[in-house]
């Protein structure tokens, strides 16, 4: 067992064997997850013959498994997901009848329309997995998994386990997904069976805290809350969802592990104030975790959290110490074998990343902050975002093509209230749909939070230069993660930290006022632009890409 203060690493090597086994069988063909897996086992016998230490041994029994598990198992699915027999028809575009099953909720699609407005063709998509196909008229003996494109609102009623029948076009699914086709569906769903009950139950619950907020709150806010409680951005003005995006605060609202982390904790604190036994109390914030984790849906970041909290209120039960790397290791790498579409799923790397640095960086960048004379709070208000930001930084520019330079300053006056919106939000839901009265006051008192992260958002987003382009890809990432390091790396030298800041004030002088002064050409927010050029006239209509 390590030490106090020292962190326990031995079920990180299998993780990140199974998680980079996983990514490049999906990436780069089935076959390297096998060689992960083999390379994997020969590393972990050759640490077991040599290695004399209890730690050493235990941590190469762990990637020896794990290697094992990658050569079989996870190559074996990633291959039958690669010979899948719809991905020929899908590449022909043949006309498909397929059965098969939901196996999560309805995603919207935003499209452009003019003006800067959003289009009015919405769409939504969902996943589902195959019992029967058809491709013109011909059986196919296909089990994989499908991506629907189908257009809302009749589809986006449809909960996870629902059977359903659809007919559509297919076309090629994306490279590097498990995934082996995509349908896309002009008419409304056929042959619909009955959710499973805690599902209906689930959206029942979302729907009365949508009601709820619309009741008492403002739109912008009334939108925003289910969105930080449930993930639910349905009714979220697109306004206060791009102002979000900017500053760096869009996780807020797609329901991660701090989420888990506040209504687990909740329970579990208020049980063990009314002097429930620690089992007890355990097993009731399992439960709890289970019916939040039914209630957001099965988002990668969820599922991360969820099991990182099972396996911490499990020890708890049991009366041994839970540690995090362990409950984080545990959880990449049983996810990834269980669904190894996680591996490249970003959601899933951002939640996994971001978790590391605040077990690993976060607490002692917090320490440095004391030794500098920082008041205790201020300092972890600090380090918490800082450090989460440095490491997901490159993922979301190499993703997105541009990086928030008000991240961190907007996530820290952030901080203080998501976990009383969350709350009090999930109060709303649980009692919205036998005491309605009750709901919306804690709607009420959720209200003044929810607006105070709408005013941050705003605030920030419209900070001039808040959010500068960037390379996408692979090398954009490398190149974030360039500067970043360096940054990071030059924070270390008293002399490096002073020219940084000189050059920092140096930019923020010359240009923040030429951004507010002489700002860019078309205006934002433009509708028509009319051109003169000197040899005729032209004009420009917005659609908003």
């Amino acid at each position: 067992m390590a030490s106090p203060g020292e962190h326990d690493l031995r079920l990180v090597p299998a993780a990140v064997t199974v998680w980079v086994a996983g990514l490049t069988g999906q990436l780069g063909g089935w076959w390297s997850a096998g060689l992960c897996g083999v390379v994997a086992v020969v590393v972990a016998v050759v640490l077991l013959a040599r290695c004399g230490g209890a730690r050493a041994r235990s941590a190469a029994a762990a990637l020896l498994v794990a290697g094992v598990l990658s050569a079989g198992v996870l190559t074996v699915v990633l291959r039958a997901a690669a010979v899948d027999p719809l991905r020929a028809p899908a590449a022909r575009g043949g006309q498909a009848v397929v059965m098969m099953t939901t196996a999560d909720r309805a995603r919207p699609v935003r499209s452009a329309g003019y003006a800067n407005e959003p289009g009015t063709g919405r769409k939504v998509i969902i996943r589902a997995d195959i019992e029967r196909v058809r491709v013109d008229g011909v059986p196919v003996a296909s089990t994989g998994r499908v991506l629907l494109v189908a257009p809302s609102p009749r589809w986006a009623r449809l909960l996870p386990g629902q059977q359903v029948r659809a007919t559509g076009s297919l076309t090629p699914a994306r490279a590097g997904e498990l995934t082996v086709a995509v349908l896309q569906i002009r008419g409304p769903p056929e042959a619909v069976t009955t959710a499973p009950w805690w599902q209906r139950s689930a959206a029942a619950m979302r729907a009365d805290l949508r009601a709820a907020s619309a009741a008492v709150l403002d739109p912008d806010e009334a939108g925003l809350l289910p969105g930080l409680v449930v993930g639910d951005t349905s009714a979220m003005p697109q306004r206060v969802a791009d102002e979000f995006l900017d500053a760096g605060m869009s996780h807020l609202v797609a329901v991660s592990g701090s989420n888990v982390a506040v209504v687990v904790g909740a329970v579990f604190v208020v049980l063990r104030l009314l002097r429930v036994g620690p089992r007890t109390s355990a097993v009731a914030a399992g439960c709890a975790l289970v019916g939040f984790l039914i209630l957001v849906g099965y988002e990668p970041s969820v599922l991360r959290a969820s099991v990182m909290g099972a396996v911490g209120l499990l020890a708890l039960a049991l009366g041994r110490q839970a540690s995090a790397m362990p409950a984080l290791a545990f959880a990449v790498a049983s996810l990834v074998l269980i669904d190894p579409a996680m591996a490249v799923s970003f959601g899933f790397a951002l939640s996994v990343v971001a978790t590391g640095a605040l077990v690993l960086l976060a607490p002692a960048w917090a320490a440095a902050l004391h030794r500098r004379s920082v008041p205790p709070g201020v300092a972890e208000a600090v380090a918490v975002p800082l450090a989460a930001f440095v490491v997901t930084a490159p993922i979301i520019a190499g993703m997105a093509g541009e990086v928030s330079l008000v991240t961190v300053a907007a996530n820290v006056f952030a901080a203080p209230v998501v976990a009383f919106a969350t709350v009090f939000g999930v109060l709303a839901a649980v009692t919205a749909g036998f005491a309605p009265w009750l709901a919306e006051a804690f709607v009420w008192l959720a209200g003044p939070e929810a607006s105070w992260l709408v005013l941050i958002a705003r605030t920030a987003s419209g900070v001039p230069g808040a959010v500068i382009d960037w390379p996408v890809g692979w090398w954009g990432g490398l190149l974030a993660a360039a500067v970043c390091a360096g940054i990071v790396l030059a924070f270390r030298a008293r002399r490096l930290r002073l020219l940084i800041a000189a050059a920092l004030a140096g930019v923020l002088i010359i240009a923040v006022p030429v951004a507010v002064i002489a700002p860019g050409w078309p205006p934002a927010g433009w509708t028509l632009v009319a051109c003169d050029v000197g040899q005729g006239d032209g004009l420009v209509l917005s659609t908003g890409e």
